[in-house]
């Protein structure tokens, strides 16, 4: 049973509650209370997220994250920032502050297309993404292991894990295939249903239920942005969809948020100017759909009408 099913079925108990002569009239206006809190909580939460440590990208402060999760009543968010760690601990001090809200630590890690200690290809220069979160203790100590070892030794361009480490250390772990840039999506794309099937077998067999298959929807509304992206999003949307119906793996709605507020995104495009080293009037220049804020649960919702089950698989 999913959590909105149980969300459903417990208002509906209090409801009868209320309505009944079991309880006291003077405790209804309690019970009352609990079940707008019930009512109140969303059933979506963002677990691919990046905050201001995803170092001239990502341009949502921990904080103001955080606040913004509890104003939409989700009851946790994630922190996936792109290779590395460094705000959990600001992220999880502030978030234990705030009763009864979850924090979700992860990683959007690299993966070498080789081995993280190869170095001397063009190839060895990016990595596959991957997104990785935390289930438990075992898992926090593997994420941290994993990432130093990422810096330590698979550190070329950026800093890298291979299949080797995942296989050492996946114990406690989450993981989904990530934006376009993941391998299973990049497969894909490239027309190659045979290597995404050999690449989403090798995840499944190591990671079992704790392996997911990430749907993205950014629509462009603005003509200065990238069209492109939302086509290619459906098409990896399409062959994700198929490997979920073949194997039985389950689908996650996110929306790689890199900003709070859809205002924000002139500012992020500024922001990714200076990590390229562009200026705003370049044509030939890293763009992103402005699609990538904070959204609520029901305009999520409403981007994945048609697969309900990846909404209500975020919790």
């Amino acid at each position: 049973m999913s959590f909105g099913d149980h969300r459903r079925k417990f208002s509906s108990k209090v409801t009868e509650l209320l309505t009944s002569k079991i309880i006291p009239e003077k405790m209804k206006y309690f019970y009352a209370r609990y079940l707008l809190q019930i009512e109140s909580m969303s059933g979506f939460v963002h677990l691919h997220v990046h905050s201001q440590y995803s170092i001239l990208d990502g341009a949502c402060h921990i904080h103001d994250l955080i606040e913004r999760a509890i104003e939409l009543g989700m009851p946790g968010v994630a922190v996936t920032d792109h290779g590395n760690l460094f705000g959990i601990m600001e992220f999880h001090e502030a978030a234990r502050k705030k009763e009864g809200f979850k924090p979700i630590i992860g990683c959007e890690t690299y993966v070498a297309r080789r081995s993280r200690k190869d170095k001397t290809d063009p190839v060895d220069r990016k990595g596959d993404h991957l997104i990785l979160l935390v289930k438990n203790l075992t898992g926090y100590k593997n994420l941290v292991k994993l990432i130093s070892l990422s810096w330590i030794e698979g550190h070329y361009y950026k800093p890298r894990i291979d299949k080797e480490l995942l296989l050492q250390y996946h114990e406690g772990l989450m993981v989904s295939t990530a934006c376009l840039a993941g391998e299973i999506p990049r497969a894909i794309l490239a027309g190659n249903m045979t290597k995404a099937e050999q690449a989403f077998i090798w995840y499944k067999d190591l990671f079992g239920e704790d392996f997911y298959l990430e749907l993205m929807r950014h629509p462009v509304t603005t003509p200065d942005r990238d069209e492109s992206v939302y086509q290619r999003q459906m098409l990896a949307g399409e062959g994700l969809v198929k490997l979920s119906k073949k194997f039985g793996v389950k689908l996650l709605a996110t929306n790689d948020v890199h900003f709070l507020d859809p205002g924000d995104a002139e500012a992020h495009d500024r922001l990714l100017c200076i990590n390229t080293g562009k200026v705003m009037s370049d044509k030939d220049r890293l763009r992103y759909t402005g699609q990538e804020w904070f959204k609520t649960e029901r305009q999520m919702t409403s981007l994945f009408a048609d697969y309900p089950e990846s909404i209500e698989h975020t919790l």
